[in-house]
């Protein structure tokens, strides 16, 4: 027996049935033939799998990426020779994805945005925060170059300079 078929066969008991119980009846024919047509909610929410493990980096990797570029950068200043570089970082990369909120009855709920092929919508990627930078360098020891140096690195990291040390080197 079809969905028609039923249909026209519980129309056909309301008729002959009280107004109340015609009501109460429609309602259920309605709902559960919405159920059958669209299931709820709970049902249509599939799992998101966020970006994999592989495509986030430790916090080490990211310090190790930055001591790379400033040691290129910080040997480029006039009066500075050989560069090392040691970055401390604190925390991690934290990845922040775009939620859609929706109110109903007083209650607020909040799902990932989903683009394309199951991927999560990126709002917003914080990475781990610079604590500490020690510079090694030759010419270090004078204050003219020392000055360039912390001024260079705290610019670049946007840190103050009191995060920043600057010494000569063998």
């Amino acid at each position: 027996m079809g969905i028609i078929q039923i249909k026209e066969a519980a129309l056909e008991k309301l008729k002959r049935a009280p107004k109340a119980a015609v009501y109460i009846a429609a309602a259920a024919i309605i709902a559960a033939a919405l159920m059958i047509i669209k299931p709820p909610k709970e049902a249509e929410v599939e799992k998101v799998s966020l970006p994999a493990q592989e495509n986030r980096f430790s916090a080490e990797s990211y310090a190790e990426e930055l001591e790379k570029k400033l040691t290129e950068a910080v040997s480029k200043i006039n009066g500075v020779g050989e560069v090392k570089i040691m970055l401390t970082v604190e925390g991690t990369e934290e990845k922040v994805y775009a939620a859609d909120t929706s109110e109903s009855d007083g209650r607020s709920e909040s799902e990932t945005v989903i683009i394309g092929t199951k991927e999560a919508l990126l709002k917003s990627q914080k990475y781990p925060e610079v604590r500490g930078v020690l510079v090694v360098c030759s010419g270090g020891g004078k204050p003219a170059i020392k000055e360039k140096v912390v001024n260079a690195v705290a610019t670049v990291l946007d840190i103050p300079t009191a995060k920043v040390y600057v010494t000569d080197g063998k």
